[in-house]
C-alpha cells in the first residue's frame, strides 16, 4: 500500500501536491456546508475561493514585474485557498475590503518583507496578523472542526510522505502534546479537555502538514528542522500564555517563521545561463553563472523558478541537486529530460545563453560526513550521480582524501555521465568507481563493467566490507528504496543509510 502511495507521489510535484490537498479540503468543505454541518453557504465559499484566488493572482503579478522575479501561479493558488480555509466565507459586500487587504498583504509579504532577497513569513499568516492588528479583522480558523478532522490528517499526511518530514512533523505534534499536558497541570485544568481543544478544536494537523513544512519558511537542514518544530508544536498548543497573553495559530507561525529565519537566513539569487552541454541522449548539465556566489555544501539542492508561457499542471518550480562543488565559480546542474515532459522542462531545454533562472532555497542533509575517516559506499542511478560529483569534485579541489567507493548504475553506458570527474577522482582520491549496466543486451562488447541491477550480492562483491560504510543513496525514488532494501537484507542498520531528498518532477 505504501510502495503505492510513494509511486504515486512520485509522480507531481510538491507544489501540485499541496494544491491538491487544499482544493480537497475546499471541496470536503463545500459539501459538509451543502448539507448543513458547516455553517455557511457552499455558494459564498465557493465565492470566497475565487475572489481569494484572483486577487492573489492579480498581485503576485504586478510585483512580480515590478521585482523582476519570476512569479509562479502555484504559489499565489497555494496561498489563496489557505486564506479560503482559515478566514470566514464571504457573506457581504463589506467583507471585500478585508479579502482585498488580506490578498494584498499576502503576495507583498513575499517580495517587501523579506531579507537577503528571501522571505521568511508564511504570507497567509503574516498578512491576518497584519490585518487583525490594523483592521481588526483577522482569520476564524474555521477548517479546525471535528468533520474536517480526517480530511485534514490524510491530506496532511501525504504532502509530509511526500517531502520525507515525518520526524520534524513527529517532533511538533509531541512538542504540543507535552506542552498542552505541563500546562494542564500549571493552569489546575482538565486535562481531557486541554487535549481536545489541542487535537480537534486547533489547527494543530492542517499547520503541521501545510504550513510547518513549506520549503521556504523552514530550515534547510535536519537538525534545524526538528527545532523548528519544537518551537512551532510549543508555540501552537491554544493554552500557551504569556502572562495575559495567549497566542494566535497565525502569530504562533510568524514567531517561529522568525526563528527559523534566525537559524538559517538563506538565500536567492539569479542565475544567467551561460552554457549547456549534452552529456547523454536524454542529459544535459546546465552552467550557470549566479549574480552573487551561493553558499552551499556538496550535495545540497535549489529551488530554480523559471517563469514561461502556458505553464502546464506541473508548474515553473523545481528542485535540482548542485552538481558543482562550492569551490567553483558556476553552479552545473544535470537535468534528465522526456519524450513527453513538462512545459519547465521544455522552456529550460530552450533556454538562451545569458537568460536567468531564480534559485532560492539551498537546502538538504545529502553531505559528507564530518569525520574524514568514515568510509563510503556512494551508490548512484542515472541522473542520481548529480550530487557525488558536487561531493567528488570538492574533495578533488580541496585534496581530501577519502574511502570512497562508487556504484553507478545505468541502463546503456552512453547514459554515463560526469565521467571526467569520476575518473579524476580515482586518479587523485584513490576513490574506486564501479559501473554496472542494468540492460546487459545494450553492454558495448569491450565492456569491463558490472552488469546487472544493484542488489546485495552486487553491493558485497564490490564492498566486501559493507558493513564498515557509510551508504548513500541517489537516483530516481523507487530505485532508492529498492537499493534500502538491499543494504537492510544485508543487515545494514538505518543511521548508516543516507537518502537524497526528492521533493518534485526534475
Amino acid at each position: 500500500m505504501l510502495s503505492a502511495i510513494d509511486t504515486l507521489l512520485d509522480r507531481v510535484t510538491m507544489y501540485r501536491l499541496t494544491v491538491y490537498v487544499l482544493g480537497a479540503l475546499l471541496a470536503t468543505a463545500a459539501v459538509l456546508a451543502g448539507v448543513g454541518i458547516l455553517p455557511f453557504s457552499p455558494v459564498s465559499l465557493v465565492v470566497s475561493v475565487g475572489i481569494l484566488s484572483g486577487l492573489c493572482w492579480a498581485t503576485n503579478k504586478v510585483l512580480a514585474r515590478i521585482f523582476g522575479i519570476p512569479s509562479n501561479v502555484e504559489s499565489a493558488l497555494i496561498t489563496a485557498f489557505i486564506l479560503a480555509l482559515i478566514i470566514d466565507p464571504i457573506r457581504t459586500p463589506d467583507q471585500l475590503a478585508f479579502y482585498g487587504w488580506v490578498s494584498v498583504l499576502a503576495m507583498a509579504s513575499k517580495y517587501i518583507l523579506s531579507l537577503k532577497n528571501r522571505h521568511f513569513f508564511n504570507p497567509a499568516a503574516i498578512a491576518v496578523v497584519v490585518t487583525g492588528l490594523a483592521l481588526s479583522d483577522t482569520a476564524s480558523w474555521w477548517l479546525a472542526t471535528t468533520t474536517m478532522l480526517p480530511v485534514t490528517i490524510i491530506g496532511g499526511w501525504l504532502i509530509v510522505r511526500k517531502l520525507g518530514e515525518e520526524a520534524m512533523v513527529g517532533i511538533y505534534v509531541a512538542a504540543a502534546l507535552v506542552t498542552a499536558v505541563a500546562l494542564t497541570f500549571i493552569d489546575h485544568t482538565s486535562l481531557l479537555s486541554g487535549l481536545q481543544q489541542l487535537l480537534v478544536a486547533s489547527p494543530l494537523f492542517f499547520v503541521g502538514g501545510v504550513m510547518l513544512t513549506e520549503p521556504l519558511t523552514a530550515p534547510p537542514t535536519r537538525g534545524l528542522k526538528r527545532i523548528y518544530g519544537i518551537i512551532m508544536g510549543v508555540l501552537m498548543v491554544p493554552q500557551f500564555h504569556v502572562g495575559a497573553l495567549y497566542l494566535t495559530p497565525e502569530l504562533a507561525i510568524v514567531l517561529a517563521n522568525i526563528a527559523a529565519y534566525l537559524m538559517s537566513p538563506g538565500q536567492r539569487v539569479m542565475l544567467k545561463l551561460q552554457a549547456k552541454a549534452k552529456l547523454a541522449p536524454d542529459i544535459y548539465d546546465f552552467v550557470f553563472q549566479p549574480q552573487a556566489k551561493l553558499a552551499f555544501e556538496p550535495g545540497q539542492y535549489l529551488e530554480c523558478t523559471l517563469e514561461h508561457a502556458h505553464p502546464d499542471a506541473r508548474g515553473n518550480r523545481r528542485y535540482f541537486t548542485i552538481a558543482s562543488s562550492p569551490t567553483e565559480k558556476v553552479i552545473h546542474l544535470g537535468v534528465r529530460f522526456y519524450p513527453k515532459g513538462s512545459s519547465y522542462k521544455r522552456s529550460l531545454l530552450a533556454l538562451g545563453a545569458r537568460r536567468a533562472i531564480l534559485g532560492t532555497h539551498i537546502g538538504g542533509d545529502f553531505t559528507l560526513p564530518r569525520d574524514p575517516k568514515k568510509k563510503l559506499m556512494l551508490i548512484a542511478g542515472g541522473i542520481g550521480i548529480t550530487p557525488y560529483r558536487s561531493m567528488l569534485k570538492y574533495l578533488i579541489d580541496t585534496r581530501q582524501r577519502r574511502d570512497v567507493v562508487v556504484l553507478y548504475a545505468n541502463r546503456s553506458a552512453a547514459d554515463i555521465i560526469y565521467r571526467d570527474v569520476l575518473l579524476e577522482a580515482e586518479a587523485k582520491l584513490g576513490a574506486r568507481v564501479v559501473y554496472t549496466l542494468t540492460d546487459g543486451e545494450r553492454a558495448p562488447h569491450n565492456w569491463a563493467g558490472a552488469v546487472g541491477r544493484v542488489d546485495e550480492h552486487m553491493i558485497k562483491a564490490v564492498a566486501p566490507d559493507y558493513h564498515e560504510r557509510t551508504f548513500y543513496l541517489s537516483g530516481p525514488p523507487a530505485m532508492v528504496r529498492a537499493h534500502e532494501d538491499a543494504l537492510k537484507r544485508l543487515g545494514v542498520p538505518g543511521r548508516h543509510i543516507k537518502k537524497d531528498s526528492f521533493l518534485g518532477l526534475i
